[in-house]
């Protein structure tokens, strides 16, 4: 093994444990992080009061912000799943394919990020009771968003790599 393949092979172990932790801890804690976000930016709550009364409603019979954060992570385990058995067992004597799944990956990881942003902020700037009953919907939506998501990284680095070959020759 040569110097420049057995970085090549580091790099994508380094990027398949980063991938996976990435999203596990972003999926659970994601809607946490806007929850307090919104409460300090939006709301100008001090991130005290802000983290106290996230705190207090962790678990609390309405709100339960954990059992939000475990909607919202459902998702992205599947994707953590995909990123350590689809990555992690690529062949690294084909460096453009483990780009290319690399690249998906990547564009299925953001847009599940984007969606589910998306979803927890305007249930937070538009609080209703029925607002609720979007985080049983989300995993659903976000298993989506995951499919077409590495669709589109897929063709788009497929795409990328066949361009950069008609521009070589």
């Amino acid at each position: 093994m040569t110097t420049a393949d057995h970085r090549f092979s580091s790099r994508v172990r380094w990027l398949v444990r980063l991938g996976y932790w990435s999203a596990l801890l972003g999926g659970l804690t994601l809607p946490w992080i806007l929850m307090l976000g919104f409460d300090h930016f939006v709301r100008n709550v001090p991130w005290r009061l802000a983290w106290r009364s996230f705190y207090l409603h962790l678990f609390a019979p309405g709100y339960n912000f954990f059992l939000i954060g475990l909607l919202n992570v459902v998702s992205f385990v599947l994707l953590a799943i995909i990123i350590l058995f689809h990555l992690g067992k690529a062949p690294l004597s084909d460096p453009p394919k483990v780009r290319q799944r690399a690249w998906a990956l990547a564009t299925a990881g953001l847009t599940m990020i984007g969606v589910s942003a998306w979803t927890h902020v305007s249930v937070l700037i538009h609080p209703d009771a029925q607002g609720g009953l979007v985080y049983f919907f989300l995993p659903v939506t976000l298993f989506i968003c995951l499919s077409a998501g590495y669709a589109a990284g897929w063709l788009a680095a497929k795409w990328l790599r066949h361009g950069a070959h008609r521009h070589e020759t």
